[in-house]
């Protein structure tokens, strides 16, 4: 999504609240919304802002061009060892990062 007037592009999380229902999901993903909200590193998404449909949870979220990482190996395929090596690195230091607040990945 881009915002109307300065044109910055945002990743925009739509949550399906009847599949959280069912999956019951719900308080992980108002946990996961808090940490987004809370984490200030160059390697975890920072969050903008949260808000609610009628049908929908979303997040307004950091705009990372190329996407996730298994939207990568499915472009990309096999990583070369050095690009690996690099991903493996900024996602060790996000999780130290994390747990150093007490903040586990699961």
């Amino acid at each position: 999504v881009r915002h109307r007037e300065t044109r910055q592009r945002f990743a925009l999380k739509k949550i399906n609240k009847q599949n959280l229902i069912l999956r019951n999901q719900i308080q992980q993903v108002f946990v996961e919304r808090d940490i987004l909200t809370f984490a200030e590193n160059p390697f975890v998404v920072s969050m903008f802002c949260s808000f609610e449909t009628k049908r929908h949870l979303c997040m307004v979220m950091e705009y990372v061009e190329g996407g996730d990482c298994a939207t990568l190996l499915k472009n990309m395929g096999p990583l070369p060892v050095d690009m690996a090596k690099m991903y493996f690195a900024e996602t060790v230091l996000a999780l130290e990062y994390l747990h150093n607040y007490g903040i586990v990945h699961r």
